[in-house]
């Protein structure tokens, strides 16, 4: 079986798409106006900077703030003040006189998307079981795959068109259309009993139970080494495509685009893969792949043989698995315990934003004018990954039920 719950219709499921693509819009649509912004409002580079990083913060610690809030009073409620705080942040950028007032609309921002990712996550749960979660959240990696390729595109047009102000205006009308989407067909799946039992607990024990769960651990971990994974090639591939072995922007861009395209054909073979295996056994292969694919990893950070080809083959396979450990690590954490699965959603969001910004920033303080730093980053997010897969997450056992 692998619906829990009737099958949601086309537009739940835009919605839901919609919900996964918002942050990832957010976040890629404004990168190429960070110089015009820095030059309009008369910014140091690292006040733009801190437009984005604001943004990320919010995204973190309003995951945590929202998640059980949703367990306790339902999954609308904070689904549609996050879309209207979003909106209202969005707005509030496109009127911003100076970088103070851009920050904090970009933090306002954050916390809305916050609200809208972990409600769409946890709506997701409440409509699937174990198999049906993991297949669903590969569709959404689907989606959010394709906003680091389609959105700065569409920024660049937007800012070509007329100013960034433009850009935010698009995102807030966005924003507007998926509230009116939610107010009118998104009905509430969060049971009235649910609720009730979830209000019985303090949402800091919550946390504390559901850490102390060694799978649930092991879930979090796994997914936040693949996050660091991840993001350390986003941050890391610009200074090593382009400064360390001297491509040109457009080269750059095409292999962004192919490493994209990786991301999203694994996330459809993970769904086709998981009509007749749980995701469990998907994530004990991934174990197995994440280990053998650190040894090359760090064997280049030691030796660089075979540059720029061997690099990018490599590459390649790590972002290509990213979807597939994201979506089943997800549908595990979420199975453990479904009454909390708000929570839930909330921590796996923050480790994982949490592991991939520190990742990111020790990838960009390590380049040394090679790949090295890189290389080993990704070669040692790839063992934590195995490691927690394998002795946490989901030990060499029979397949359980899924329920």
């Amino acid at each position: 079986m692998t619906l829990a719950l009737a099958r949601p219709g086309r537009l739940t499921i835009a919605l839901l798409a919609g919900f996964a693509a918002l942050a990832p819009m957010a976040i890629d649509m404004y990168l190429p106006a960070l110089p015009a912004i820095s030059a309009a409002m008369r910014a140091a580079p690292a006040q733009a900077t801190a437009t984005l990083s604001l943004f990320f913060t919010g995204l973190a610690l309003g995951q945590l703030l929202v998640g059980p809030l949703s367990d306790r009073i339902g999954r609308r409620p904070p689904l549609v003040g996050g879309l209207m705080l979003f909106i209202v942040g969005t707005l509030a950028a496109a009127a911003a006189g100076s970088i103070g007032q851009l920050i904090a609309a970009r933090l306002a921002q954050g916390i809305g998307g916050a609200a809208v990712t972990v409600s769409g996550r946890a709506i997701v749960r409440d409509m699937f079981d174990h198999r049906g979660t993991a297949r669903f959240l590969s569709m959404l990696m689907l989606i959010s795959g394709l906003a680091p390729v389609l959105a700065p595109s569409l920024g660049s047009a937007l800012l070509a068109a007329g100013s960034w102000r433009g850009i935010f205006l698009f995102t807030g009308a966005v924003g507007a259309l998926f509230l009116v989407g939610t107010l009118v067909a998104l009905p509430e799946t969060r049971g009235i009993e649910a609720r009730r039992t979830a209000r019985r607990d303090h949402p800091l024990r919550t946390y504390i139970r559901l850490l102390g769960n060694r799978r649930l651990t092991g879930y979090l971990l796994a997914a936040a080494c693949n996050s660091g994974v991840f993001f350390t090639y986003l941050a890391a591939a610009p200074l090593v495509l382009m400064q360390a072995y001297g491509l040109k922007p457009w080269w750059f861009s095409t292999i962004m685009a192919a490493n994209a395209i990786g991301l999203v054909g694994s996330s459809q073979i993970n769904r086709w893969l998981l009509k007749t295996r749980m995701p469990d056994h998907m994530l004990r292969v991934s174990a197995r792949n994440a280990a053998l694919l650190a040894i090359p990893f760090l064997a280049f950070a030691g030796t660089l043989a075979g540059r720029l080809p061997v690099l990018l083959l490599l590459v390649f396979a790590a972002v290509a698995s990213n979807s597939v450990v994201q979506a089943n690590t997800m549908a595990g954490a979420l199975s453990v315990d479904p009454a909390q699965s708000g929570s839930t959603a909330a921590l796996f969001g923050a480790t994982g934003f949490g592991a991939g910004t520190l990742c990111s920033l020790v990838a960009g303080l390590l380049f040394d004018g090679t790949p090295r730093g890189m290389a080993a980053m990704i070669g040692i997010g790839l063992i934590g990954t195995a490691t927690a897969l394998r002795f946490m997450a989901v030990p060499a056992a029979a397949d359980e039920d899924d329920e």
